[in-house]
């Protein structure tokens, strides 16, 4: 059931932040996400709350058990890095794929400069300009959508870590024999396989926008202080499954996500409706099969919006225990049969493919 929602297109409802260093409250950028999100087909959302969540308590970058960044990388994901013989891959990455480190020195270091060297052939109309980048992104074997950042799924308030208003979100599918491999991997992991190919394609996008004559930042897929699926879902590219995976057409769940900053005003797409909602509260493979019983039965309220909430607490010993884990993600009927015939099967007579 959802909530009564005013109209809040043409409201300057900014969000604030502390700056600890003067101890004064900022206000911040305005938040043209907002009306998307809050206007959802298929996510139940309190607006109020959401808000007044991201003013005294805004998201973290990473989840508790994750921070440091640092001994996460060293304690846990070096370890299975070396063990498959993928220490200069994932960590650096060659000609066609940057590893982890690559990827965020040339976030954080690299594209100040180059958005000081736009092309003088400037793409004027924002529907062409919409469309090249679409097209471009396709022939990399991506997934695209565009929507406008909403600054509550920013990690920590830091908005200048997203600097335009404009989102382009890309997503490119997980290999189909490393999903079945889980959730014991072998010599490849099926998760930093996607990161390295898309921590590099993200930055191809982003040259290519700045062909066109306009500014533009990418965020690289294993940076989380952006929240990706929700800007996904915003894009028109999924709908939130009960996993807390964004469950596409093309792909089901067994996508992974980047994101970049554009200085264009491009018009959004349109949030889709795929009926997951009813598919996941009927199929619930992913709440059977999760071994630390991390993925609740029902929705609850959490931070404004009404979800399945996963237990990190639960999820993690076994994120840690099976290199990755992902059996939620494997077990998916979308992501392993396809929309197309799971949708079919379960209108026809409210069948769920592989039961």
């Amino acid at each position: 059931m959802r909530s009564n929602k005013k109209n809040t297109r043409n409201r300057d409802e900014r969000l604030l932040r502390l700056n600890p260093e003067k101890l004064t409250i900022e206000r911040r950028r305005k938040n043209l996400g907002k009306y998307i999100t809050d206007n959802l087909p298929t996510v139940e959302v309190d607006p109020k709350t959401l808000d007044l969540y991201s003013n005294v308590d805004p998201l973290p970058v990473i989840i508790d058990a994750m921070q440091p960044l640092p001994k996460l990388i060293r304690q846990l994901e070096y370890p299975k890095w070396a063990k498959r013989g993928k220490v200069g891959l994932y960590g650096w990455g060659d000609e066609e794929n940057w590893g982890f480190i690559r990827q965020l020195l040339e976030m954080s270091a690299g594209q100040d400069r180059y958005n000081q060297d736009l092309s003088d052939d400037k793409e004027e109309n924002p529907s062409v300009l919409k469309k090249e980048i679409k097209d471009y992104s396709a022939d990399l074997g991506l997934i695209c959508g565009m929507t406008k950042v909403d600054r509550r799924f920013i990690g920590e308030a830091a908005d200048e870590e997203f600097p335009y208003d404009t989102a382009v979100v890309l997503g490119r599918p997980i290999d189909r024999d490393l999903i079945e491999q889980i959730p014991h991997p072998k010599d490849k992991l099926w998760d930093f396989e996607v990161y390295v190919k898309l921590g590099r394609q993200v930055f191809y996008v982003a040259d290519f926008v700045r062909s066109k004559g306009y500014r533009a930042y990418a965020r690289v897929p294993l940076d989380a202080t952006v929240k990706y699926p929700p800007h996904a879902i915003m894009a028109g590219l999924g709908e939130l499954g009960a996993g807390g995976w964004v469950i596409t057409k093309e792909f089901g769940p067994w996508v992974r996500w980047t994101m970049l900053a554009v200085d264009a005003d491009i018009d959004p797409d349109n949030p889709v409706d795929l009926n997951m909602s009813e598919y996941c509260d009927n199929c619930r493979r992913c709440i059977e099969a999760c071994p630390g019983d991390a993925i609740p039965e029902e929705r609850v309220h959490w931070r404004g919006v009404v979800k399945r909430k996963i237990d990190d607490k639960k999820c993690w010993p076994y994120f840690v225990e099976y290199d990755g884990c992902g059996i939620c993600l494997k077990v998916c009927p979308i992501g392993r049969f396809g929309y197309e015939k799971c949708m079919k099967a379960y209108q026809e007579d409210g069948t769920i493919l592989g039961e």
